[in-house]
């Protein structure tokens, strides 16, 4: 059987370069959601990649927690954040925006895996600049949640007798939960549930 052809580093600003940073980029996300930040090599992200070992420290000279770093703020703060950012930019109505942040967030692994990396990925994370990404991705998603329902709040839109930082965290709860739920939307789902309740729409007869 053949072995595959492992890629050499090329020029940093070439098309094929670029596309190889995002490939470790991308792959090392999924590994360390699945092992934590302990539980994955240097060595490990390059076989996964498929590039040698040389390749992987051209790309991030100063080992896995650069590496790492750098992965939370490309994967899940630059691109996941700034798509909740152009998704709001579609609509001013308070429902659909909320809809499309729930369909955005729930692009991201907004569950305990990603909790529990965070967690771990403090613990080892020596360089202060490294930390402060990591708060900042969970800062700004909370940011923008508390956002949307603060302009709701003061548009009338929702209830003004419950405290919005309480409205978020149920919203924030629920969200972990969405993935669960069944049919092929559950952004729409989920939104549903939070502006109608939980009681039948038709009201049946009591016996």
């Amino acid at each position: 059987m053949e072995q595959p052809v492992k890629q050499q580093v090329g020029h940093a600003s070439s098309p094929v370069d670029q596309e190889t940073r995002r490939q470790i980029l991308t792959k090392a996300a999924d590994l360390f959601l699945a092992k934590g930040y302990k539980g994955v090599s240097m060595k490990e992200i390059a076989e996964a990649v498929e590039v040698t070992s040389a390749a992987l420290y051209y790309h991030f000279p100063k080992g896995k927690e650069d590496l790492f770093t750098r992965m939370i703020q490309t994967v899940f703060v630059d691109e996941g954040v700034a798509g909740i950012d152009q998704a709001l930019a579609a609509t001013q109505d308070v429902r659909e925006r909320l809809t499309l942040l729930t369909a955005a967030l729930l692009s991201l692994p907004l569950d305990e895996r990603l909790s529990m990396l965070l967690r771990d990925a403090r613990e080892h994370l020596k360089d202060p600049e490294h930390q402060q990404v990591i708060l900042s991705l969970l800062d700004r998603i909370r940011q923008q949640v508390t956002g949307l329902f603060q302009a709701a709040h003061d548009a009338g839109v929702i209830r003004s007798d419950l405290p919005v930082n309480v409205l978020v965290g149920l919203y924030m709860g629920m969200l972990r939960e969405a993935k669960s739920l069944p049919g092929t939307h559950p952004a729409a789902s989920l939104v549903s549930v939070l502006f109608d309740g939980i009681a039948e729409r038709e009201q049946r007869p009591l016996p």
